[in-house]
């Protein structure tokens, strides 16, 4: 039987659980700290083949652990916190503290719950990539807008003032079309694949793809969507949604954005999408709620068509972002 570590995660430290009488351990979240649990691990015998280590997700404070861990060959498993925060929430007695928090996620990761961190030189090298194509087209909309208030301001400026944030603005741009023939590089057929799904485009596509890296980590489509972070309480059941179209804060924000932007297009023309948007719609559903809950059947097409490597059939043709 394998032994199942919980831990809870935070930018300064980390409480690990080891067993089901809440035995617990305080450590230190930065090298020597991840060092000094490994050597804990090899010490009390935790074999790395005999041994599964959940942590909650925590946007990026659990990132280093779990690269490391991954690198020292254990099977690391990361748990969406709305695993945990409802589970916390079924119990008699609701405790709120770090060594509680690790229990829960020990005892999540013991149930099948959470997804398996994969970490390989080529999704973090793409990972990278993308993060900086999206930091640089931040900068690109900030000058821009810049731009704009220069060109207003002419008349009481200096020109070159203007010129400058032009040239700037024109290099930004430069560095961007750079990356983005690069990042269209890595595999290829997979993006091609994506991008069969009216609204997904070369960038969506390379997200998911950098951000997921083998969508068969993920037995079914609710999985991936957890991940991503949609609300389920969007979908109560396959006919009917309930809520204000909240998107959680849990979970992936860079395919959050990708999914919201790529709906926002593919609603616009002919396709699945926009026909399951305006019948929303038209049930008297919000528009954000009704764009939401059409991320979320996109977020499933985008599960099927990956996962089954089969090009979405569509007679209606659609140019994605």
């Amino acid at each position: 039987m394998s032994n199942i570590i919980g831990i809870d995660v935070s930018k300064v430290d980390f409480y690990a659980s080891f067993n089901e009488q809440d035995q617990s351990k305080l450590f230190q979240n930065d090298k020597r700290g991840i060092k000094i649990f490994e050597k804990y691990l090899n010490k009390n015998n935790f074999k790395k083949d005999q041994t599964i280590i959940g942590l909650e997700s925590t946007g990026i404070y659990h990132l280093p652990l779990s690269h490391k861990l991954t690198q020292a060959g254990f099977t690391v498993k990361v748990i969406n916190p709305l695993i945990t925060k409802k589970q916390n929430q079924t119990t008699l007695r609701r405790v709120k503290n770090d060594c509680k928090d690790a229990s829960l996620v020990r005892y999540c990761t013991l149930n099948g719950a959470g997804y398996e961190f994969i970490d390989t030189p080529e999704m973090l090298t793409l990972k990278s990539l993308v993060r900086l194509r999206d930091n640089l087209s931040n900068m690109k909309n900030v000058l821009n807008l810049q731009q704009k208030s220069l060109e207003y301001k002419e008349k009481n400026l200096d020109i070159s003032v203007s010129k400058a944030n032009h040239r700037l603005n024109k290099s930004v741009s430069v560095e961007i079309e750079k990356l983005e023939k690069e990042l269209k590089e890595y595999r290829k057929a997979e993006q091609k694949l994506l991008q069969t799904i009216p609204g997904v485009g070369p960038i969506t596509a390379v997200s998911f793809i950098s951000e997921v890296g083998n969508v068969s980590r993920f037995p079914f489509s609710q999985k991936l969507i957890a991940y991503i972070g949609l609300d389920s309480r969007v979908h109560k059941s396959g006919t009917s949604i309930n809520g204000k179209g909240y998107i959680s804060k849990r979970g992936n924000k860079i395919l959050r954005t990708r999914l919201y932007n790529a709906c926002s297009v593919a609603v616009l023309r002919p396709n699945i999408f926009q026909d399951f948007f305006q019948k929303k719609r038209s049930e008297g559903k919000p528009y954000k709620v009704a764009l939401v809950a059409t991320m979320h059947k996109m977020a499933n097409v985008i599960y099927a068509v990956w996962k089954n490597n089969t090009p979405f059939q569509d007679r209606r043709g659609l140019t994605g972002i």
